[in-house]
């Protein structure tokens, strides 16, 4: 090599030095919010709300609005907009349905623009109480944490209908079980049923103060107790795949009453006209349906 080629060398090292020193290292990007515990089968004699709970273990704050959680079939839950995670907090994002399947479930976390933050294993939780998944460090163990334990209410009282019933025909009804969920002011789980949508009535969405006070309303009527169902002979079940039925339950001891018209009658729902086999403005015009229940001698 030339003495000129070793002094041109040298000035180009000295170039990409300079400009390897100018230029900022990239950033890695990790973010370390995990999800630290989840209930996918709440206690029945609580709200039956499922939660989720994310962690932040890192010492910096990390905005997580738009951040979604999908379940193992692919449904997605969106964090409310401006969300932050302050270093060592807990986030707990309660879901208005259920969401989680009892058996094999898994939970993926993803930032905003889609990115997997955090996954958990398949794991299930088929009994009645609060015992939940938590994270323990690599692990994940099931037990009770008193820190996302919902203390239990109070049974609530039937609320009696102010109007006097009028008698159906028995034989109209078929399916029956016992209502161990109440979704919202429309919508409920029967045990072995499945997911019950009430015929031709809209109930308002849960957050707000009315929904939420048709929830409570339902809960008194029909939580943990037998209804009977009359189901839409037209479509059976609606495009979600949740059964449309007049929802039959107990008014006395020897009557049901037609839930539906209740709900219209008392001012928690409105009136929807869908394509089925019922007709909602006869319930706004007839005095309330009941069921006699009174065994034949």
């Amino acid at each position: 090599m030339t003495k000129n080629q070793r002094i041109l060398l040298v000035i180009v090292l000295t170039l990409l030095t300079s400009i390897a020193l100018a230029t900022p290292a990239a950033s890695s990007d990790v973010i370390n919010v995990i999800i630290y515990a989840f209930d996918q089968k709440p206690a029945v004699y609580e709200s039956c709300t499922e939660w989720i709970t994310l962690n932040n273990p890192s010492n910096a704050s990390v905005e997580i609005g738009n951040w979604t959680l999908e379940n193992a079939d692919g449904e997605r839950e969106t964090i409310p907009e401006s969300t932050t995670l302050y270093p060592g907090a807990y986030y707990i994002y309660y879901l208005p349905y259920q969401w989680l399947d009892n058996k094999n479930e898994t939970i993926t976390l993803s930032d905003s623009k889609g990115n997997v933050v955090d996954e958990t294993p398949l794991l299930s939780d088929t009994k009645d109480d609060n015992r939940c998944w938590v994270r323990n460090d690599s692990e994940w163990v099931f037990e009770v944490r008193e820190e996302f334990v919902k203390p239990t209410p109070e049974p609530s009282t039937t609320p009696k209908p102010s109007l006097s019933p009028a008698p159906i025909d028995l034989s109209k009804l078929g399916e029956s079980g016992i209502v161990t969920t109440v979704i919202d002011g429309d919508t409920i789980e029967i045990e072995d049923v499945g997911r019950i949508r009430f015929a031709d009535i809209n109930t308002p969405e849960l957050n707000t103060e009315e929904g939420k006070a048709a929830k409570e309303y339902v809960k008194g009527l029909c939580e943990g107790k037998e209804v009977y169902l009359d189901i839409d002979d037209i479509h059976i079940i609606d495009k979600y795949g949740r059964i449309v039925a007049v929802v039959y339950v107990h008014y006395n001891e020897t009557h049901r009453v037609n839930v539906n018209q209740l709900l219209l009658i008392e001012g928690y729902a409105e009136a929807k006209d869908y394509h089925n086999e019922f007709n909602p403005d006869v319930w706004m015009e007839s005095p309330l349906e009941y069921v006699d229940m009174t065994p034949t001698p």
